[in-house]
């Protein structure tokens, strides 16, 4: 059952706020006077910066429509680009970079609050807050738009204008942000067979979504 309290939604949306904010200045080094160059190329990290500016908005939004019945979720396609983005990093993270989660045998707090802390409170933000039911069928083809772009301009910056967008956990080995994306140390095959893989996780995703979404928006109706 949905919780419609917008007290609860800003409350949990401010919390994943203080909590992305963290994460994303502990990555980048600020917090140590360090900035990294290389924080902007990861598509983990813009997935979050881009997830940090949706819901400061929907915190602003929710507040002044406060009084507002009809004002629950704001700019949901939005919303919902940054959720199954942040969700395939998760997985991502977790299945082919879990070991770079740890240094020195100890886990890394600004990589686990932003490839699990911050997913996963996007996914329940979705689920206890949202009107279910709502989301179009064309909905998880649109949610690919951040990570289309992400691999459009990595591609074409790096391959084509030769800018380095490498130094993370890249440096020295190759100038793109991930060495599944180079086709010099992936070979092409092997940087179109991920980029697909990718895309169809996406879209396999967003469709799962979608499902459970349609499912419970029926459940809601029935009950």
């Amino acid at each position: 059952m949905r919780v419609s309290s917008k007290v609860c939604s800003i409350i949990w949306k401010a919390v994943l706020l203080i909590l992305c904010t963290w994460g994303l200045l502990d990555g980048s080094g600020i917090l140590a006077g360090n900035y990294t160059d290389a924080f902007p190329h990861m598509f983990t990290n813009i997935a979050n910066m881009f997830a940090w500016v949706y819901f400061l908005c929907a915190v602003i939004w929710l507040c002044v429509r406060f009084r507002d019945p009809e004002a629950v979720t704001f700019a949901p396609v939005i919303k919902y680009t940054a959720a199954v983005s942040l969700l395939v990093t998760m997985l991502i993270a977790h299945f082919m970079l879990f070991n770079t989660l740890f240094e020195n045998g100890q886990i890394v707090l600004h990589l686990l609050l932003m490839h699990y802390v911050v997913p996963v409170m996007t996914l329940l933000d979705w689920l206890l807050f949202d009107e279910k039911g709502k989301m179009p069928a064309w909905g998880p083809l649109a949610w690919l738009s951040l990570v289309l772009v992400y691999l459009a301009f990595t591609m074409i910056a790096v391959g084509v204008f030769g800018v380095y967008m490498g130094g993370g956990t890249t440096a020295d080995v190759t100038s793109y942000p991930y060495t599944f994306l180079d086709p010099a140390i992936s070979g092409t095959g092997g940087v179109v067979t991920f980029c697909l893989g990718m895309l169809a996780a996406f879209i396999a995703l967003g469709y799962a979504i979608f499902g459970i979404d349609r499912l419970l928006g029926w459940a809601g109706r029935k009950g």
